[in-house]
């Protein structure tokens, strides 16, 4: 959790505020897609400054920050630290925070999230709580890393991927909230979805796990559950 961005202008923020990664033997699992351009692609820019660009939830089609132009922003949504727990040899167990992007929505808006994560289970479950005085629509997006396939069925994708240093191949089960519809997405233009950047000016497709749905008063709690076999 901290401020969103650096000093008055944010410039180099995105809108990424609970956003989680994961990385299993040097694969990034869950990616945060990176930057990609700064300028002359207005489009690009855009998506992936956005929270549609993040492992997180959207709502109302909004990011959690205002975008002032390519490299500011009007309004910020700083993330706030709830709680934190550790094991025994004080390794972090679990992570919860909160942001205040989506107070500004009308009806308003609070998303809270908490990460566990299970050594002996190997697991990580990501709960995401929203509170909310109306209905709105929501959207939880998962970027994998372009070494990932994944392969859906329902709310539950079956990962698979190769670790570059053993030629190891490795597997896990990513259980997605039921509460949504869900959908894969890979390299799309219209709009631009389903993309990661390894360097600056490059990109390459990746697959996007998007679920929708619609949040409604007084709250909504929904559930992920990433398992490595």
């Amino acid at each position: 959790s901290g401020p969103h961005g650096f000093l008055r202008t944010a410039a180099h923020a995105h809108a990424d505020a609970l956003s989680v990664e994961v990385r299993h033997g040097g694969v990034d699992v869950l990616a945060d897609p990176a930057t990609y351009c700064y300028h002359g692609e207005r489009e690009w820019r855009d998506y992936f400054r956005s929270t549609a660009a993040h492992n997180t939830v959207e709502l109302a089609r909004s990011n959690q920050s205002r975008s002032g132009g390519p490299f500011l922003w009007l309004r910020r949504a700083p993330s706030r630290l709830i709680g934190l727990e550790h094991g025994p040899a004080g390794e972090l167990r679990l992570w919860s925070a909160e942001h205040d992007g989506y107070r500004a929505l009308s009806p308003e808006a609070g998303h809270r999230r908490t990460v566990r994560l299970d050594d002996e289970r190997r697991t990580v479950t990501i709960v995401d709580f929203i509170e909310t005085n109306g209905p709105h629509e929501l959207a939880l997006r998962f970027h994998l890393g372009p070494a990932v396939d994944a392969q859906l069925e329902g709310a539950v994708a079956r990962l698979h991927w190769v670790t570059p240093a053993t030629g190891t191949a490795r597997c896990a089960v990513l259980a997605l909230p039921e509460e949504l519809r869900w959908r894969a997405h890979r390299g799309e233009t219209d709009p631009v979805l389903g993309w990661y950047s390894s360097a600056f000016g490059e990109k390459a497709p990746a697959t996007t796990l998007v679920g929708t749905g619609v949040c409604r008063a007084p709250s909504l709690e929904i559930r992920t559950t990433l398992e490595f076999a």
